[in-house]
């Protein structure tokens, strides 16, 4: 195999782009005003010695690549790549290890504690008994009456590991509790109190109360009840400190280059907490992964009792706003319009068409957004220039939002509006499946959701048969729906997920649905070129390719080549961004 095509760049040139169009017209003119001359290419960084998987068809390989003002300006045999070195060029022989492009995670969560200094971070906790003594132990540290905040993991505490409200006022008889846990609030019995939840008290649109045989509330409360009953009791927080709060972003974001990630796309943020990222950009760019920012707006009943309300309110912002989805540059960019449907698979709240097993009452999940507000904002920002990604988990959600999607394409058309939905973790109609692919909607899937909620959540909340297609993946790539990969939060890697496209495997042992398994080399891509098509960037990210930014992800192992059930233990060895190496784990790769 011969040297592949190669652009020549001067020694030592920077190229940082406005934005996207900057993006291309930089580098056109890059290329056609230096492809004449005759100097020859001085690479800052060659990296050989490693199995290159290009995410190109023609040549899945590669055994070099070059890179120069942190894009790639040859790729091929070593032998030919390492010809291209000059003086100042940096060689690094990788040792046989294999390099993807970088990962590119479609959905993750940015902002947490630090905004709250009240709130305990108890992600790490596992068991019922590990979160009574915290909270037992938090309640010693404060005054009667005070509020007990905290976090959980919905990985770490999947729902039948819950305390009830009695089990926790055992420990906090004095103080009332809130937790977040997903799309889950738990409450004791003093913080029911003094929202004024009693037995009678009913679920509010958009939410819903978990009560035992006697119609108690238990102490747990769905979406919307969470957000509308008992939060709204809890005193606001102090204001948050930029410094603080732009701290913390910078920290969760330099987390996520141990995990290969290079890009993300943050799964909804309010405009009055953009700047704090762009702060953190503008500070700390170079030392962090890309970013690509959704808009939430929340017009049902998350925020509003009337959601003609709320659809007036969201349309007035998206209407004050001076730009739409793809403002920003290659480190910072704004991406779709946020909104959800349903509720989560990390609680028996999303929204099904057929109702829930094992539940006494018909019940159907959890419906945030009425499906004419829905069309009103998605309509006005699609009107806008907006792309949208929506949230829609059960096949009630999806085959809605769809419906709404497909009604606002076939009246205002748009050529690659690249309009998606999140999740779609329980497989729609085929009537839907067909809606998707002929108006080009895509689907921002989560494949971990099969390893780490898929054995708790989805098993109670759907029959055998549904079971068996939940969190769909070759049932969607079978009709040419574009399918991206992507995690819903961390810890949760991209090994983790592909490890999970590939087996369909719970962290029970159980394989849930194995017709539904992708390949390896499929699963790679979802997690790599498909969010980059996501969010407009293929041409710049998401594979291996002359012109394309240095972004790549050094394993210890080769991904295509081991064991499926071992993809997961596969270690992170380098992280690159730019070809900047942002992340190194432990042995590093020999430098000549």
């Amino acid at each position: 195999m011969g040297l592949f095509l190669r652009i020549p760049v001067e020694a030592g040139a920077t190229w940082r782009p406005a934005g996207l169009l900057a993006v291309g017209l930089a580098l056109a003119s890059w290329s056609g005003t230096l492809s004449a001359r005759a100097d020859p290419i001085v690479p800052d960084t060659i990296y050989s010695g490693a199995h290159f998987v290009t995410n190109d068809s023609a040549s899945p390989t590669v055994e070099a690549v070059a890179v120069a003002a942190g894009r790639i300006v040859a790729v091929g045999d070593t032998a030919d790549v390492l010809r291209l070195a000059g003086k100042t060029t940096r060689l690094l022989d990788l040792g046989g290890r294999t390099v993807l492009p970088g990962f590119y995670d479609n959905h993750v969560h940015l902002g947490g504690t630090r905004e709250d200094p009240r709130v305990q971070d108890w992600t790490g906790i596992d068991s019922k008994e590990a979160l009574l003594a915290a909270l037992d132990a938090r309640a010693t540290e404060l005054p009667p009456g005070e509020w007990v905040l905290g976090t959980l993991e919905n990985e770490n505490m999947p729902q039948h590991k819950l305390p009830t409200r009695w089990e926790m006022d055992k420990v906090t008889p004095d103080h009332p509790v809130a937790l977040r846990r997903g799309h889950i609030t738990l409450a004791n019995s003093l913080a029911m109190k003094l929202a004024g939840i009693t037995d009678e008290t009913p679920a509010p649109p958009g939410g819903e109360i978990n009560r035992n045989e006697k119609g108690e509330p238990i102490g747990w409360f769905w979406e919307g009840a969470g957000r509308r009953l008992v939060m709204r009791a809890v005193p606001p927080p102090p204001p948050v400190p930029d410094a603080v709060a732009e701290a913390e972003l910078r920290d969760q974001l330099k987390a996520l280059l141990p995990f290969g990630i290079t890009s993300l796309n943050v799964a909804g943020m309010r405009p009055d907490t953009l700047r704090w990222l762009q702060n953190v950009y503008a500070r700390w760019g170079d030392e962090l992964p890309r970013t690509t920012v959704q808009l939430r707006l929340s017009p049902g009943y998350d925020s509003y009792d009337d959601p003609a309300e709320g659809a007036a309110a969201a349309i007035r912002e998206l209407e004050s706003l001076g730009f739409v989805s793809g403002f920003g540059n290659d480190r910072l960019k704004l991406g779709s319009v946020k909104m959800s449907i349903d509720g989560g698979f990390s609680a028996a709240a999303f929204m099904t068409i057929e109702p829930y097993p094992h539940r006494d009452e018909d019940y159907f999940g959890v419906q945030r957004i009425p499906e004419e507000t829905l069309y009103a904002v998605a309509s006005r920002a699609h009107a806008l220039g907006w792309q949208l990604g929506i949230h829609a988990i059960g096949d009630g959600a999806v085959a809605m939002a769809t419906n709404v999607l497909a009604r606002i394409l076939t009246e205002n058309p748009r050529d690659d509006h690249r309009h998606f939905l999140h999740h779609v973790s329980v497989l729609p109609p085929e009537e839907t499946l067909g809606k998707l692919a002929a108006h080009g909607i895509l689907v921002a899937s989560q494949p971990n959701f099969t390893y780490s909620l898929g054995p708790y959540n989805a098993s109670p909340a759907l029959s055998p048969e549904r079971l068996q297609t939940n969190n769909p993946q070759r049932s969607l790539i079978a009709r040419n729906i574009h399918l991206s990969y992507g995690s819903d939060g961390m810890p949760i890697g991209p090994l983790v997920g592909i490890y999970a496209a590939v087996t369909r495997k719970g962290v029970d042992g159980k394989v849930y649905g194995p017709d539904e398994r992708v390949s390896v080399a499929d699963a790679v891509r979802m997690y790599t070129l498909e969010p980059a098509y996501l969010t407009f960037d293929e041409s710049e990210r998401g594979s291996i390719a002359v012109g394309k930014v240095a972004d790549f992800v050094v394993l210890g192992d080769n991904i295509l080549t081991v064991p499926p059930g071992r993809i997961k233990e596969i270690p992170v060895e380098m992280t690159i961004v730019g070809g900047q190496t942002l992340y190194t784990h432990n042995k590093s790769p020999h430098v000549d």
